[in-house]
């Protein structure tokens, strides 16, 4: 009797213990690890022309002015401003018109974009229309003798991810100061 007591209670504990083993078993469960990467976007452009930064005013004349702006290869997609600064008599002395490939960015005067998507090649951008700025054919020699500080035009290029921004001028605040 006493060894079928024992024989009961090693039995009895061994089966809580399958019993208790098992329901772990079934509890536990693990997976593969899932690594995330963060890397930075790269966004790389350049500003320049070939055309020279100097030129002789003559009346009619169209000067050839080559401005470009390049994205460089593997730039993450963007919004590519140009920014046109004129200086306060150059409209007295000369024109030019910008591209047809800009936009002017809405609520910023001299302020041009546009959207680029990413390329394996750098891309050019011309900024004024047929690489021209054209002197005023009225300007009388008396007018150009009388000039105290020469007219200049200034371009300065911009590039931000487009990612984050659905229009040009949400962009365009990152570069306000």
């Amino acid at each position: 009797m006493k060894k079928r007591l024992v024989w009961l209670i090693v039995a009895t504990a061994f089966l809580l213990t399958v019993t208790v083993g098992v329901t772990f078993a079934m509890l536990i469960a693990s997976s593969q690890p899932v690594v995330n990467t963060f890397t930075v976007g790269n966004v790389n452009i350049t500003l320049d022309e070939t055309t020279g930064t100097e030129y002789k005013l003559s009346p009619g004349v169209e000067l050839m002015k080559n401005p470009t702006v390049t994205v460089k290869a593997n730039s993450e997609n963007c919004w590519l401003f140009v920014k046109v600064e004129k200086s306060t008599d150059f409209d007295k002395y000369c024109s030019y018109s910008i591209s047809s490939d800009w936009a002017n960015v809405e609520g910023y005067d001299g302020i041009y974009c546009q959207k680029v998507t990413k390329s394996a090649i750098d891309r050019k951008y011309g900024i004024l229309k047929n690489n021209r700025v054209t002197v005023n054919e009225t300007l009388t020699e008396e007018q150009l003798a009388a000039i105290s500080k020469y007219p200049t035009l200034k371009f300065t290029a911009y590039a931000i991810q487009s990612d984050s921004f659905s229009n040009p001028a949400d962009a365009w605040q990152n570069f306000e100061q």
